[in-house]
C-alpha cells in the first residue's frame, strides 16, 4: 500500500485495508438474471478497450448517462451507459481512430467528445490490446440553473500544500494514477483538513472502485464542510458499495437535503433502505427518484419492481414498473425474460385479488 507512509494520523486506519473490488449493478439479483462477467477475452484475442468515468463539475459521478463509441467516419458502432459511480466501458475494441462521446440526454449537462486512437502492433504487424482509459468532466449547460444548495467553501491553503495538490492533480490529469494519489496524500499530510485534497483522493478510491478506503477521506471532507453534496454522495456511495447501509443511508439523507433534485442519489438511497429492510422508506426514496428523474433512468424503474414484488408483495405495480422499463429500455438483452416476468406478476396479482 501506498499510503501513510508518513504515519498521518487522520488515515492511520488505513494500514490494514487490503484493495477490494465490489462490481456492483444497481437492482441487479439472482432471482431476475445471473450476470457472466467478460473477463481476458478481448485481451487475448488481440482487442483492446476503452473505459472511463463521467462527472460532473463538482466531481461528482454522474450515472444512467449513454456514452458513444463512433469511427473516425462518425459512425456509431459502441453504446454504453455510466453506473453508479460513472464508469462506461467499451470491449473488444479494433485498432483505429474513433470518438467517444457523453450524452447527458435529461441533465443539464453540455455534451462532450473526446478523440481516441488506438494503433499499438509488434514486431510482426499484429494488434497489440490497449486498454485506453478516457474520463468526461461534464460542464453544465449556459442556460441551465443550479439547483444544488451548496455554500461557496474557501481555505486559506498552505503554499507547499497546494504545490503538492496541483502537481498530483496535473498527474491524474496526465492519467499517472499512482504518483497522482501519492501527491494527495502528500498535500493532506502538510494540511489535513485540505478539502479539494480529501474529496479528489474520494474521487480516485472510487475510481479505483477501492470503497473501503474511499469512506476514509470522504468522512474527513464531509467533517471539514459538511455542506458539499458531492461529499456526503461519494460517502454514501462508497458506503452502498461495501454493503454498509447504516452509513449509507445517513450519507445519502444528508446529500439529498442539499440538492433534493438528485435522482441518483434517493435511488442509492431506496436501494440501502431496501437492504436494510426499511420497505416503506425504500419505497418512498424510490418513488421521488422517479419523479425527478422523469422516466430517463430504467434502473430506477427496475429496483422499484425488485421491491414490490419481493418485499411489498405488490405484484401489480411490480408489473407496471417492468413494463415502465421496457419502454425507457427496448432493447434491453433481455427483454423477453422481462416480458415473462411481467405476466407472473399480472398472473400472481389476479391470483391474490381472487
Amino acid at each position: 500500500m501506498i499510503l501513510l507512509k508518513y504515519g498521518c494520523p487522520k488515515y492511520s486506519d488505513l494500514s490494514g485495508v487490503n484493495m477490494r473490488r465490489n462490481f456492483l449493478i444497481i437492482g441487479a439479483t439472482a432471482a431476475f438474471f445471473s450476470l457472466v462477467s467478460l473477463s481476458n477475452t478481448y485481451a487475448q484475442s488481440g482487442r483492446s478497450t476503452i473505459t472511463g468515468f463521467v462527472f460532473g463539475p463538482q466531481r461528482t459521478p454522474v450515472a444512467q448517462v449513454y456514452v458513444e463509441l463512433k469511427t473516425d467516419f462518425n459512425s456509431t458502432i459502441g453504446r454504453s451507459r455510466t453506473d453508479g459511480s460513472g464508469r462506461y466501458s467499451f470491449l473488444g475494441v479494433q485498432s483505429g481512430r474513433f470518438s467517444v462521446t457523453v450524452l447527458p440526454l435529461g441533465t443539464d449537462f453540455e455534451q462532450q467528445t473526446q478523440e481516441v486512437e488506438i494503433a499499438g502492433v509488434n514486431a510482426r504487424g499484429q494488434p497489440i490490446p490497449e486498454n485506453v482509459q478516457k474520463d468526461f468532466y461534464l460542464r453544465p449547460r449556459k442556460t441551465a440553473p443550479s439547483t444544488v444548495n451548496q455554500v461557496v467553501f474557501a481555505q486559506e491553503i498552505p503554499s507547499e500544500a497546494k504545490k503538492a495538490y496541483d502537481r498530483a492533480v496535473s498527474d491524474l490529469g496526465d492519467q499517472k494514477t499512482t504518483p497522482g494519489v501519492e501527491g494527495l496524500i502528500q498535500a493532506l499530510k502538510l494540511y489535513p483538513d485540505y478539502f479539494l485534497a480529501l474529496e479528489r483522493l474520494g474521487v480516485e478510491f472510487v475510481k479505483q472502485e477501492r470503497y473501503e478506503e474511499a469512506k476514509i477521506p470522504y468522512r474527513e471532507c464531509v467533517r471539514v464542510n459538511p455542506r458539499s453534496y458531492s461529499c456526503w454522495y461519494g460517502l454514501g456511495y462508497s458506503a452502498y458499495s461495501t454493503q454498509d447501509n447504516d452509513t449509507a443511508i445517513e450519507s445519502l439523507k444528508r446529500a439529498v437535503i442539499i440538492d433534493k433534485s438528485s435522482a441518483t442519489a434517493l435511488l442509492i438511497l431506496g436501494i440501502s433502505q431496501r437492504q436494510a429492510k426499511q420497505y416503506t422508506a425504500a419505497e418512498e426514496s424510490m418513488l421521488k427518484a422517479k419523479e425527478q428523474d422523469k422516466g430517463r433512468t430504467p434502473d430506477i424503474n427496475w429496483n422499484l419492481a425488485l421491491l414490490y414484488a419481493h418485499n411489498l408483495k405488490k405484484y401489480k405495480d411490480a408489473a407496471e414498473e417492468l413494463e415502465l422499463f421496457l419502454k425507457i429500455d427496448p432493447e434491453n438483452k433481455n427483454a423477453e425474460n422481462i416480458k415473462k416476468l411481467i405476466k407472473q406478476f399480472r398472473d400472481q396479482a389476479a391470483k391474490t385479488k381472487s
